[in-house]
């Protein structure tokens, strides 16, 4: 049974005990996208970078979510940044059961709720305080050569 911390830090961080269907997503291809839109009901912009795709999702309530696509049309990336948590099973996609397994052992609690997971395979940084989430998580094996992920927008 999940400690009252690792309870805390995966209801802060926006995580889903529900199973949903999940579209564009880390790792997934950027078909996906529209339908990601379509689901978060938000407006899409994507704007070619010289490395990658970016694609901004704006919700109705005012959230950010971005989606970074290789050339070759792969997610390596996605932030996040609004009054509410987003649904990180649906960004997370084949990711969230490692994300939900390292993410307990990686909280901080406090006045801001902090997460920091850097494995191999994912990496997730996460504030939260009241009314205001952000955070970041991508595939290091994904990132396409030259992008520094700590620059994305």
């Amino acid at each position: 049974m999940p400690t009252a911390l690792a309870r805390c830090a995966l209801a802060i961080l926006g995580a889903s005990w529900f199973a949903m269907p999940a579209f564009a997503h880390l790792g997934g291809d950027a078909s996906s996208v529209e339908a990601d839109r379509q689901m978060f009901n938000a407006q899409l912009r994507s704007t070619a970078m010289p490395l990658y795709q970016q694609h901004t999702l704006r919700t109705e309530s005012g959230a950010l979510l971005h989606e970074y696509e290789t050339r070759a049309g792969s997610v390596f990336a996605v932030t996040w940044r609004g009054a509410l948590p987003p649904d990180l099973h649906q960004l997370f996609g084949d990711y969230y059961q490692r994300y939900q397994t390292a993410a307990p052992a990686s909280a901080r609690v406090g006045m801001h709720r902090q997460l920091s997971i850097a494995a191999p395979d994912l990496v997730v940084q996460a504030i939260a305080r009241v009314r205001a989430y952000q955070g970041m998580a991508y595939v290091p094996s994904l990132v396409p050569a030259g992008v520094s992920v700590t620059e994305l927008p």
